[in-house]
């Protein structure tokens, strides 16, 4: 896949693309499903396809207080494009000067003298140019003029429920992260720094890794059966989020105990897979209530995971 950060990286014009626009965040089953429309008709016209997308998130630069959390941060959402089969993924600055761009400057300049459009696929609600003046019936007669075709494609569903990024991030802002793993298509991951905490877990007998995530979005607080990622190597385990109330903590942090392994991990970059909440945050009357509950959620994970196997 070429990738392009930068429309000035662009010496030579592309011909005959098949292309698709959008944010495109968590790369869910919808987002794969026009993903691979425009890969299936490139293939058949012999043309290129193309993925156009924006660094940051457009609502970053124009209303920072109205841009939801992300769920995919940006190397992941590089690698997940690209394991679909794109040829190229542009993915554009966005500025306040880029954003200050007509509808019909964007079209000609950027997709048509730039990009070399030839067909365009977008989802049904698309916006597009200055102030978003721009949407589908526009695009339609931009292409009429510039020779380029529109396809609009319908939202995605999965058994009657529409696949959505804003359905998504509730879901595991609710901990419901079966539900989201369903509508992303491949469990939810968190990638991160491994940080040292304060040592409590080891004391109890069930040593822990303390995670400085880099994702936005963090399930609800919680037990969570777990995979770990280190090393280019899976590990079962078990993750609690939350403040610690029996040690009467305030700080949120991410704790997993990795089941059969005591390596020390500090300053580590791993993903934390996500595969299902047990029990919700609670506090206990001492270390040893807790302990007797930490050996029932283990117990509990591993019988999840071993389904995994």
């Amino acid at each position: 896949m070429i990738l392009i950060t930068d429309l000035k990286d662009i010496t030579t014009k592309f011909t005959n693309s098949i292309i698709t626009l959008g944010n495109f965040d968590g790369i869910h089953l919808g987002h794969q499903e026009l993903i691979r429309m425009v890969i299936r008709r490139a293939r058949e016209t012999g043309g290129t396809s193309l993925v156009v997308t924006f660094r940051p998130h457009p609502l970053k630069i124009l209303a920072p207080e109205k841009c939801p959390p992300l769920i995919s941060i940006y190397e992941e959402k590089i690698r997940l494009i690209e394991a679909l089969g794109v040829d190229a993924l542009v993915k554009i600055p966005f500025t306040m000067d880029f954003a200050a761009m007509s509808p019909e400057a964007f079209v000609k300049d950027i997709l048509c003298d730039l990009l070399g459009a030839k067909e365009i696929f977008v989802g049904f609600n698309y916006r597009f140019g200055k102030g978003r003046a721009g949407n589908i019936e526009m695009l339609r007669e931009l292409g009429n003029r510039h020779g380029f075709t529109v396809r609009e494609v319908e939202q995605v569903s999965l058994r009657g429920e529409v696949i959505s990024s804003t359905a998504i991030r509730q879901l595991l802002k609710d901990g419901e992260v079966e539900h989201a793993a369903r509508l992303l298509g491949r469990v939810y991951a968190v990638t991160g720094i491994v940080v040292k905490g304060d040592g409590r877990g080891r004391g109890l007998g069930f040593p822990t890794a303390n995670i400085a995530a880099k994702h936005a979005i963090i399930p609800s607080d919680g037990v969570y059966a777990v995979q770990l990622n280190v090393r280019d190597h899976f590990h079962d385990g078990i993750a609690n989020i939350g403040l610690r109330p029996t040690f009467n903590k305030n700080i949120r942090a991410i704790e997993v105990h990795v089941f059969d392994f005591d390596e020390d991990l500090y300053g580590e970059d791993i993903s934390l897979y996500f595969i299902r909440k047990i029990r919700e945050e609670k506090k206990f009357k001492g270390p040893d209530e807790l302990v007797r509950q930490i050996t029932k959620d283990i117990a509990s994970a591993r019988e999840i995971l071993a389904g995994l196997h």
